[in-house]
């Protein structure tokens, strides 16, 4: 009897193996400050893993998620120079009102942000990585928080963020 239950579990058991859905989350925060406004930056944005149609298919079904990169790169810069950007971007789970993660920008110049081609790397730590993670699986998405100054005004700047995510999840052989 044990052999035979034993059997029927790991047959079951069989019928699922995990796939990994990887996918590339773009997302860009605007920034525009005219001559008369605040230096201040504050603003948020949504992002969410389930741009990828694939992956919205087994949401139900995802175990983990595991974060490859999260790169930025600024672009459409116009305005004063020098410029540079002192603040941070933050991270917290898509229904949250503030950040859990926060990554720190300072002195970023614009404009030799713009002028370069390549998206620069954040190096997060681990405990960073995991709570943003964890994130992904609380809420299948992040919040971005975008705060600090810039040095003159008027500016105006994207600041894209790219999240490089895998999904794992069980699905049917």
């Amino acid at each position: 009897m044990l052999f035979a239950v034993a059997t029927i579990f790991l047959t079951g058991c069989d019928k699922l193996k995990e796939k990994r859905f990887s996918t590339t989350i773009p997302y860009a925060l605007e920034v525009d400050i005219t001559e008369t406004g605040d230096m201040s930056v504050d603003i948020s944005g949504e992002i969410t893993s389930l741009i990828n149609e694939e992956l919205n298919k087994v949401k139900d079904e995802i175990k983990n998620y595991e974060l490859v990169s999260i790169t930025y790169k600024i672009w459409e810069f116009y305005g004063v120079t020098p410029n540079t950007f002192n603040g941070s971007i933050g991270f917290g789970n898509a229904n949250s009102s503030e950040a859990g993660v926060l990554y720190a920008y300072n002195d970023i110049d614009l404009q030799a942000g713009n002028d370069n081609p390549n998206q620069v790397n954040m190096n997060l730590n681990s405990q960073d990585i995991s709570r943003i993670q964890q994130y992904f699986m609380d809420t299948n998405g992040l919040k971005l928080y975008l705060k600090g100054d810039v040095a003159n005004k008027p500016v105006h700047f994207k600041l894209q963020i790219i999240v490089n995510v895998d999904a794992i999840a069980e699905v049917k052989k």
